[in-house]
């Protein structure tokens, strides 16, 4: 049988077309090519820096260890200098201690200890600790380690005289016993991923609902007949806001019941013991606490799923669009499965992590009542905000029915500028991947004992990012950056505004540090690198840690990040996005709420002034003041700081100043009129 001529030009031709459109639109582009590419490398480098950072200051940490006999413990054993890190306490109520936390230990030894150890016998150690803490398991690792090194001075002791008695090289035993109960161990383990896999089951709900009830419904020409209906605008909102909340939570709950019946089913089919198949089982009541966390973030996600997916045309383009949040959400929610770090009163106010948090402690039979309120009233703050945002957007026609844009892929041609062109939400979230990555790498390249290579690596590999991105990407840099003159006024709000912020943000960073220590390595680091200032003059340490990060930071986030959100998403929402984006690009949680706080107050100044000078001002302001402290210690000393043993807080007088300066700094720029509109500088759009 002849075999039909089937010609390879149409397939070809069709081959083609399809790729061509498929690569066409530049979000697909990102999502399916760029995104994974980037998102792997941002993910490992936060991962990593938390991981170290938490390690580190678990190992400097004393553990509190509680004697139930200590009339048998050797001198010897157990000691509390400052390398043992242990701080041995009496045993009062050393149960309950150690479920709260108030101690790390408990250590029970047998009685005529002492006795049996000098006639060549065994001395008996019982190690108490909670499997489900793992600071816990930290100290019992310390006290065996001390026991080995007692266990071996007396092995020495003993192969001196003369015998055959094997005890005389065994001869101590320990026996460490978990005091966590069955559930509380399995709890543990399974709230370390359980959190992270609820939060992104939660949110892929949100995701495809949000999508679907606001870009679908544009690209079947069907929300226009929901427009002319007699229901009223927020009506819309709300009907499309619920459903997509419970969609989201629809989502988790199936996930949840899935996962639930899957482990029994395991555990039948391994044989395993009904014990330990009903050791797998959670509580009731902490079902019901999860769940319940579970529905302000659901109603968060809902919101900003929502806000974002309704300034997308079609259904394609909103995956796009949305595709960066779920990626942005994966650091947090693994913050359970890093070891060491505790729900906090601190960290409870951090969107996401706290949440995932909250559900490992739920999952381990701990409820921390004070750390789950904070929870869930903080994450309910954030999904009212989430639901004006959406209002917002649906009220405004210029979102509701956005024409088609011509997108432009200009990779490997020359780029054509467009005047008044400048960032769009998904762009800054690219350029946020893109500036963690180039901070991770280039600080990775700095030499250990070289922090201010480190700095200009950093400083250098942000500032070519910022130049071209503007470039390849053709915008205007005069509205990307913000490069207009602003009011004369400006300049004393600002001055005002950031030299009382200023001191507000060292009492804040020492109000975190009474809950979130700094570990030593950090303090350690910073003390290295002030150290290094004192051999060269103060103008050029400043330029180095005040001008240099104030001009190149404030360019790529008060000015393309902030001005590319803001056009979109409103001014609030915006201050906020990249107030966390500068926080992050520092890969440093223990900085992260002061920062958080300089970047809310930088980027209102930006947004308030319309230009980014004020706001490199600013931050050169608030850099050049520790440098300052630093180099006239003693002058500052005089003036009443650092006077006390309380160095650390700042004095209630300069508090007082610092308030009123940042009120009348807020006060002055309230009476900002519109700033001068020619730009500084003259850009040849033919470039």
């Amino acid at each position: 049988m002849a075999i039909p001529n089937m010609s390879v030009s149409p397939v070809k031709t069709v081959f083609l077309k399809e790729l061509r459109d498929l690569y066409r639109d530049r979000r697909t582009l990102m999502v399916t090519v760029v995104l994974p590419l980037l998102m792997y490398p941002i993910i490992f480098i936060g991962v990593m820096q938390l991981t170290m950072l938490q390690a580190g200051k678990m190992k400097e940490q004393t553990g509190v260890v509680a004697i139930l006999t200590p009339e048998s413990l050797p001198g010897n054993l157990l000691t509390t200098d400052s390398t043992s890190l242990l701080d041995l306490v009496d045993s009062t109520n050393w149960q309950e201690k150690l479920k709260s936390g108030e101690i790390d230990a408990a250590v029970s030894i047998s009685g005529g200890f002492l006795d049996s150890i000098a006639i060549g016998k065994v001395g008996e150690i019982s190690l108490h600790y909670l499997s489900s803490r793992d600071f816990s398991v930290q100290v019992k690792r310390r006290i065996e380690r001390k026991t080995d090194d007692y266990k071996a001075s007396e092995i020495a002791r003993r192969m001196t005289q003369i015998g055959v008695d094997t005890s005389f090289i065994h001869p101590v035993s320990i026996k460490s016993v978990d005091e966590a109960t069955e559930q509380e161990q399995a709890g543990s383990e399974m709230g370390r991923f359980l959190g992270y896999f609820l939060i992104l089951t939660t949110l892929t709900g949100a995701f495809y609902a949000a999508i679907d009830l606001t870009a679908g419904e544009k690209e079947r020409g069907t929300l226009e007949t929901l427009l002319v209906s007699p229901a009223l605008r927020q009506q819309l909102v709300y009907g499309k806001f619920l459903a997509t909340v419970i969609a989201a939570l629809l989502s988790a709950v199936l996930n949840l019941v899935s996962m639930g019946l899957t482990t029994l089913y395991a555990v039948d089919m391994l044989g395993t013991s009904a014990s330990a198949g009903g050791a797998m089982l959670i509580s009731p009541g902490s079902v019901v606490l999860v769940l319940l966390t579970l529905l302000p973030l659901a109603v968060l996600f809902a919101g900003v799923t929502m806000a974002v997916a309704v300034t997308a045309r079609t259904y394609k383009e909103g995956q796009g669009m949305l595709t960066p949040l779920m990626m942005i959400s994966i650091l947090p929610a693994m913050v359970s499965m890093i070891p060491g770090i505790e729900l906090t009163p601190l960290l409870a106010v951090i969107p996401i992590a706290n949440v995932s948090l909250l559900m490992r402690a739920l999952m381990a039979g701990n409820t921390p009542w004070l750390e789950f309120t904070i929870t869930i009233v903080s994450t309910a703050a954030l999904a009212a905000l989430s639901l004006r945002w959406v209002t917002l957007q649906f009220n405004r026609e210029s979102v509701l029915f956005r024409h088609a844009e011509d997108v432009k892929w200009s990779l490997f041609t020359k780029p054509i500028r467009e005047e008044g062109k400048v960032l769009t939400p998904t762009g800054v979230a690219m350029l946020s991947a893109v500036a963690v990555i180039v901070v991770g790498m280039a600080g990775g390249l700095a030499k250990a004992d070289a922090p201010f290579q480190g700095i200009f690596i950093v400083q250098g590999g942000l500032a070519l990012l910022s130049a071209l991105w503007v470039y390849k990407g053709g915008f205007d840099p005069v509205p990307s950056f913000g490069w207009r003159i602003p009011a004369p006024i400006s300049w004393l709000a600002v001055i005002l505004a950031v030299t009382g912020g200023w001191v507000l943000t060292v009492e804040l960073a020492t109000l975190q540090h009474m809950f979130f220590p700094f570990p030593e390595d950090m303090i350690k680091q910073f003390t290295d690198l002030f150290s290094g200032l004192d051999d060269i003059p103060t103008w050029q340490a400043l330029l180095l840690i005040a001008v240099l990060p104030a001009f190149v930071e404030e360019h790529l986030c008060r000015g393309l990040m902030l001005r590319g959100l803001t056009k979109n998403t409103g001014i609030w929402p915006g201050i906020i996005v990249v107030a966390l984006i500068f926080a992050f690009l520092h890969l440093n949680p223990y900085r992260l709420l002061p920062t958080f706080s300089l970047g809310i107050l930088l980027g209102y100044i930006a947004i308030k002034t319309n230009s980014i000078f004020p706001a490199i001002l600013g931050h050169f302001m608030n850099n050049s003041a520790s440098v300052l402290i630093y180099r006239f210690e003693d002058w500052f000393e005089r003036m009443g700081w650092a006077a006390s043993e309380d160095a650390a807080w700042v004095p209630w007088p300069w508090l007082l100043i610092g308030t009123a300066l940042l009120l009348a700094g807020l006060a002055y720029s309230r009476a900002i009129e519109a700033p001068y509109t020619w730009p500084i500088l003259r850009v040849n759009r033919s470039l």
